[in-house]
């Protein structure tokens, strides 16, 4: 079930290039910073990026909610991805992304709408007029797809089979729900407007966690790779930002287990153990840049995705 929830399927692995490290991105000491796609800009309020999904060439795929599109990069052999290439246009806009090995298609979760999309055709499967807006989409190991509504009375975690149908509801009484994922067997669903962790105990939501207050957490990840040892067996939640609030707090990375979850340590950035508000004043935290999704390859390099048209990845020097 992880590899699905994670990348969907695992990754071909790149060969680590010499480190391209800027000076302005996130700082974390122990890791390398990089730049894979960036200016990716759109006009409007939505997003630039929102989601991101692996394919097992390696090839790595978003959404464009602001320009209604579906893009792909392409592995350029030296570690790094050429530039983005358009897969579909879609006729609402796309948030959440998951892509199935089995059949090498795309299912993409937009506004009102699911779709699959295979060689360029773009296919409806599933619509609800109610809802507003559907968060991130991952296959599970039941092989149904599970998407987040958010509607005008909260939010929910819904599934459906591949062809639309059979809708169940598995989770609701949320908020507002972009970001789930499972660890094990699992279910952890990330409330943005509660900034807090649930769970799902016999049919009833439990609260996991409290994160730090108006810090909006979107995706989040378990993290299995060797790659990065101190963070494997844990979950990896990113916190958007506090866009609208009067104190500054996310902007951030951080690291937690079940076995305890309310200890969580900011991974990146981690500079002197500096709060949201003095790393912003600084520069070196993902300020003021909203985190949406977060993915990790097969090398266990991690993959942030933010909605100001910017991806960065972070691996060990």
């Amino acid at each position: 079930m992880l590899s699905l929830c994670l990348v969907g399927v695992p990754a071909a692995a790149q060969s680590a290039p010499p480190c391209q490290n800027r000076q302005d991105l996130p700082y974390q000491v122990l890791l390398c910073p990089e730049v894979m796609l960036e200016d990716f800009t759109a006009h409007g309020d939505l997003a630039a990026i929102s989601s991101l999904a692996f394919a097992p060439d390696g090839a790595l795929y978003f959404t464009s909610p602001a320009r209604r599109a579906v893009y792909r990069l392409a592995p350029d052999g030296e570690g790094f991805f050429g530039e983005p290439q358009l897969i579909a246009t879609l006729s609402e806009s796309p948030f959440g992304i998951a892509y199935a090995a089995d059949e090498g298609a795309l299912y993409v979760a937009a506004e009102q709408s699911l779709f699959r999309v295979l060689d360029g055709a773009v296919q409806p499967i599933y619509r609800d007029p109610e809802t507003l807006w559907h968060g991130e989409l991952h296959l599970g190991a039941d092989g149904r797809l599970y998407v987040a509504r958010n509607t005008a009375d909260g939010a929910a975690l819904i599934s459906l089979a591949r062809n639309g149908r059979d809708m169940r509801v598995v989770a609701t009484g949320l908020r507002q729900v972009f970001g789930f994922t499972w660890q094990g067997p699992t279910l952890v669903i990330a409330d943005a407007a509660e900034s807090a962790l649930y769970t799902v105990e016999s049919g009833a939501l439990v609260r996991l966690a409290e994160l730090p207050a108006e810090s909006a957490p979107h995706g989040i990840i378990p993290y299995t790779s060797e790659a990065i040892s101190a963070w494997r067996g844990g979950l990896l939640v990113a916190l958007s930002g506090s866009w609208n609030a009067t104190t500054i707090s996310g902007y951030a990375i951080v690291w937690l287990s079940l076995a305890q979850p309310s200890v969580q340590l900011q991974v990146i950035p981690n500079y002197y153990g500096w709060d949201a508000a003095a790393l912003a004043l600084r520069r070196v935290s993902f300020h003021p840049l909203q985190l949406m999704s977060i993915a990790v390859d097969a090398n266990g390099w991690l993959y942030t995705a933010l909605a100001e048209g910017y991806i960065y990845r972070f691996r060990p020097r």
